[in-house]
């Protein structure tokens, strides 16, 4: 088993290195055991990243081991050509551990702010991901294209990852997923699907692996909270934590199960923290958590996990100052590496 963590953000105005607490937490999440850390993408949304390729490059240089990664880059609104070399530079300046998590996002400004359109986001995503394996594994690339068009090109540096460095391509509709299998090296589920989804997203990509020819490697993205004390995170923390996340499901809510969820709760019924954390999240102590996981794995065969902690508004309602939320993230990362890893051998 393998298992990944998403870097929050956090930013300290008084120091000189404002993002030092972000960085510390990806030397903590190296110390851990944990196989990658990840960062998300997005235009102007406080609190995110703009430019998450050049942020990983500051996180690579204070790490040695760790892989890093997006989760996700929004890669139909930028033109493939610049990803293509942003990406190879830095699997050189990192000695080949970058992995491009990739999807389509859900916000139509970011795409008209870059000349990009959202309405075809989807053909976009598809003809980029073809030229980033082109432009990484040939030379001399000429492109005539429905969206980009160049005469033929050679990209440098050339990334150290043979073939290439890992795509891992997001989504959970049918034709994201379909995308995966065809076009991508993994497929990123979740986090925000309940498990029973998440089972028949699977269903749907290994099929979709199978008419391709290709090994279906996926990996199972989780929300997550864990301490020391089940019972306080279920009473003190979840119902928090949960009532700031479904702010964010609902911008992104994709499938019938999630809609549903929303009609029940915009009727006036009052459904326990407990009930929606049960499948979508990873939360309680390391015991529970681990128990957790395996269910996961007895159901789906999941073998790399990606627990996001904290992730989302909640954490800094919950621990306002930037010292105190990177406190709480690490406690937890430290936590999982030393209680809940050494519970599953690394996948071979």
């Amino acid at each position: 088993m393998r298992f990944s963590t998403s870097l929050p953000i956090i930013r300290d105005p008084s120091s000189s290195d404002p993002f030092h607490l972000t960085f510390e937490l990806a030397q903590r999440a190296e110390s851990a055991g944990f196989d990658t850390v990840t960062v998300g993408h997005h235009h102007f949304m406080a609190g995110n990243l703009a430019d998450p390729l050049t942020f990983l490059a500051a996180v690579g240089a204070r790490t040695s081991r760790i892989r890093l990664g997006t989760g996700i880059f929004q890669l139909p609104i930028h033109h493939p050509v610049r990803v293509a070399e942003q990406v190879a530079m830095l699997d050189e300046l990192s000695g080949g551990r970058i992995s491009l998590g990739v999807g389509l996002g859900w916000w139509p400004l970011e795409y008209e702010a870059h000349g990009s359109v959202f309405r075809e986001r989807g053909a976009r995503m598809e003809e980029s991901l073809g030229i980033l394996r082109r432009l990484w594994n040939e030379t001399d690339v000429a492109v005539d294209g429905e969206f980009w068009s160049f005469p033929a090109i050679t990209v440098h540096p050339r990334p150290v990852q043979e073939p290439h460095p890992p795509l891992w391509v997001a989504g959970v509709a049918e034709a994201a997923i379909d995308r995966a299998a065809r076009l991508g090296d993994a497929w990123l589920c979740g986090p925000v699907q309940s498990l029973a989804v998440a089972e028949r997203c699977l269903a749907s990509y290994r099929a979709s692996c199978a008419r391709a020819g290709r090994h279906p490697e996926w990996i199972l993205r989780r929300f997550a909270w864990i301490g020391p004390d089940g019972d306080e995170i279920a009473e003190r923390v979840l119902p928090a934590y949960v009532d700031g996340l479904l702010q964010h499901w609902r911008e992104s809510a994709e499938d019938d199960e999630e809609r549903e969820l929303f009609e029940r709760i915009d009727a006036g019924e009052k459904i326990a923290a407990t009930e929606i954390a049960g499948d979508r999240l990873l939360w309680g102590s390391p015991e529970q958590v681990i128990g957790q996981i395996e269910r996961y794995r007895a159901r789906t065969g999941c073998n790399h996990v990606h627990a996001a902690f904290a992730a989302g508004l909640p954490a800094r309602e919950l621990t306002p100052d930037p010292a105190g939320e990177a406190s709480q993230v690490a406690a937890m990362i430290e936590l999982f590496g030393s209680d809940v890893i050494p519970a599953f051998p690394p996948a071979l």
